[in-house]
């Protein structure tokens, strides 16, 4: 598993998808969390015919690794959305409105691993006219100081929190909570008509301003090691394309309890019916902190649409724009 926000328990945001498959097929999943994403596809070239291995990782992954080491399980969906997008954010009192300011200043990004934290940034940077010198291998950019290698989140924590940098990039889930819902319906039509996560746009402080997004890219793959062919495994991944949305909700008690979260009992009941308005709920500052952890740990997919290989090629132009050879990431 990825570790897109290092702020998350993994395992506890997985535990509705993991219960299903156990409870269903009478097997115990073994989460296994990875300290980045060149780890996660490490974990998959290093499986042979003897393993069993589902992955959450990078759309990267599936041009890296190939048909020979991995096979495409289908692409998680987001509430209907099979697209998502890697953003370019700064704080709303930068002056800063435009990607072509950014040159001489510091940029923080995800692990150059992650399409939408890392890689689409660059992308963005470079089609704006900065001069990214050989960052995508590794090195580092010719018009500004680049900053890689967090977790989505913490890029975002890091402009926040260190005057010393200007922008961060990072997925949309992690930046669009912070920007205003009216600038992106004014801005950025095609973020405000894909995007599920819009319906949280302003939803978190500090505010901050949306520079640019990437072209929509294809959401993240569940993947599986090749050489593994045991009829279990073929169960399994179209089990798991057949689920139900609600099949990847948490119960709101137990995640509630898994978290030891201080949360008023008519919320978590109303949460699991499906009719919960958190407005309507006078929260502490504590409590409220608890909700946005709560939040935070809800699993971010409703669903697996089949998917194959070719449908993750616009990842492929990516990397061939900057220039990178995916045996380096």
């Amino acid at each position: 598993m990825n570790p897109a926000e290092d702020t998350i328990d993994i395992e506890i945001q997985y535990q509705p998808l993991f219960s299903l498959i156990e409870d269903e097929f009478d097997v115990e999943i073994e989460g296994v969390p990875t300290q980045s994403y060149s780890g996660t596809m490490e974990q998959l070239d290093r499986a042979s015919e003897g393993d069993r291995v589902f992955a959450d990782t990078s759309p990267g992954a599936v041009p890296q690794l190939g048909p020979e080491e991995i096979d495409v399980v289908g692409m998680r969906e987001a509430f209907g959305a099979e697209r998502y997008f890697g953003t370019l954010v700064t704080t709303a009192d930068s002056g800063i409105t435009e990607v072509s300011e950014l040159e001489g200043e510091v940029i923080a990004t995800a692990d150059i691993g992650s399409v939408s934290g890392g890689m689409a940034p660059l992308w963005m940077l470079k089609e704006h006219g900065l001069d990214i010198g050989n960052a995508a291998q590794g090195g580092g950019a010719e018009d500004f100081e680049w900053r890689s290698g967090v977790a989505h989140d913490r890029a975002i924590e890091e402009l926040i929190n260190d005057d010393t940098i200007a922008a961060a990039g990072a997925g949309e889930f992690a930046s669009v909570p912070h920007v205003p819902y009216e600038q992106i319906e004014a801005e950025f039509p095609d973020l405000y008509e894909i995007s599920p996560e819009v319906d949280r746009a302003g939803s978190r402080e500090p505010e901050l301003r949306l520079l640019e997004t990437s072209p929509p890219i294809p959401r993240a793959p569940i993947v599986v090691n090749a050489a593994w062919e045991e009829d279990l495994r073929y169960d399994i991944e179209e089990f798991m394309r057949d689920a139900d949305s609600s099949d990847f909700e948490h119960d709101a008690f137990d995640l509630a309890d898994a978290l030891n979260l201080d949360l008023p009992d008519d919320m978590l009941e109303e949460y699991n019916e499906g009719t919960l308005d958190t407005d309507d709920y006078d929260l502490d500052e504590s409590q409220e902190a608890d909700w946005q952890e709560f939040d935070d740990h809800t699993l971010w997919f409703s669903g697996v649409a089949a998917a194959d290989h070719e449908d993750y090629d616009p990842v492929r132009q990516f990397a061939e724009d900057l220039g990178i050879a995916f045996d380096e990431i």
